[in-house]
């Protein structure tokens, strides 16, 4: 199983300022918006590293749940329990509410939209708090493009950097109800690689259970709602990598059991079977160009004075009869560039 995967799984779905809402499908609105832009002095682009510390998410906000669709909108306590929980995070709102504005719009055209319909949606406490809190935001956003960060530094000094400009912005309250969720999914992608590094001599079992350990502790009060939007196949490759050292030393057969229960535990029985089913095949079809090519090489030990023209010939009539005629040159296609490349 590709080990990479785990750190995958860590950082799965964070951190939304992602998208370019100002893009236009014709030149001359491209053009258009692009002054727009460069009047204000800004534009915000989905390879800024100020922006996007963990990676560019350009479609992150379909998962947003934002508290303006609902028919009973959401009150002020109502949102701070969703974004306390990371049921909601508020950077993917905002884009998700931004990515409803109007092509020619300019970013402080559409910034404004998001407050008048707060102004007009809400009233009292509510309105100033929430209001306060977008408001607050998007001058975070405004010092954030202020921001120069040397070129040099790595990802962990740079993020530290960040954290004390939305402190020094935001507050430390409004700074953790805003990226408290993503803090933590980066302190636990620090913590689980130190946790695998020091790791590799425990019990699996002990192993695994310490992991999810750290994960409850590091995610808090984001834990459930982070793992509800993980991908589950990822923790499945997480499992995997953590009983590594098990797996090296299990039978074929008992691999395979040991593979059909983790499945199980994360699939469910029927997908279960499912991948159980491609895996058999995919063994199969391994199985069948190795067996393939044992009778590559008796075949050639059987005639060993044909000439390379018709030994190429017999080793071609051969895969075809195993095969069928479009696998067999697919096959030697693949081989004869296989061959090609490895020069390289």
């Amino acid at each position: 199983m590709n080990q990479k995967i785990i750190i995958a799984a860590v950082v799965l779905a964070i951190v939304g300022l992602s998208y370019f809402i100002f893009r236009s499908n014709s030149s001359l609105s491209q053009s258009k918006d692009s002054n727009m832009e460069n009047s204000e002095g800004y534009s915000i682009q989905p390879t800024d590293d100020n922006f996007y510390p963990l990676g560019q998410g350009s479609n992150i906000w379909d998962e947003a749940l934002s508290p303006f669709r609902e028919e009973n909108k959401k009150s002020y306590l109502e949102i701070l329990s969703d974004l306390k929980s990371g049921k909601i995070n508020f950077v993917w709102e905002v884009w998700a509410l931004r990515s409803k504005c109007p092509q020619e719009y300019s970013p402080s055209q559409c910034d404004a939209t998001i407050l008048a319909f707060i102004d007009a949606n809400y009233e009292g406490s509510d309105h100033d708090k929430i209001k306060d809190l977008y408001v607050s935001y998007f001058k975070y956003e405004s010092d954030i493009r202020q921001l120069q960060l040397p070129s040099n530094i790595d990802f962990g000094e740079r993020y530290d950097i960040l954290k004390e400009q939305r402190l020094k912005s935001l507050g430390s309250e409004k700074a953790e109800l805003i990226f408290g969720m993503e803090e933590a999914q980066v302190n636990f992608m620090e913590g689980s690689q130190n946790f695998i590094q020091a790791s590799k001599n425990m019990n699996p079992d002990e192993r695994v259970k310490k992991f999810e350990e750290l994960r409850k502790k590091t995610y808090g009060s984001y834990y459930e709602n982070v793992m509800s939007r993980e991908d589950r196949f990822n923790h499945y490759e997480t499992e995997i990598l953590l009983r590594e050292s098990e797996m090296q030393k299990l039978s074929p057969e008992e691999k395979e059991k040991k593979l059909s229960s983790l499945e199980v535990k994360y699939f469910g029985k029927e997908k279960a079977s499912l991948i159980a089913k491609a895996r058999l095949e995919e063994k199969q079809e391994q199985q069948r160009y190795i067996d393939l090519s044992k009778k590559e090489e008796d075949l050639l030990k059987a005639y060993p004075n044909l000439s390379a023209k018709e030994k190429e010939i017999k080793i071609q009539e051969l895969r075809t009869k195993i095969l069928g005629k479009d696998d067999a040159e697919a096959y030697t296609r693949r081989l004869n560039f296989e061959k090609e490349t490895s020069n390289y």
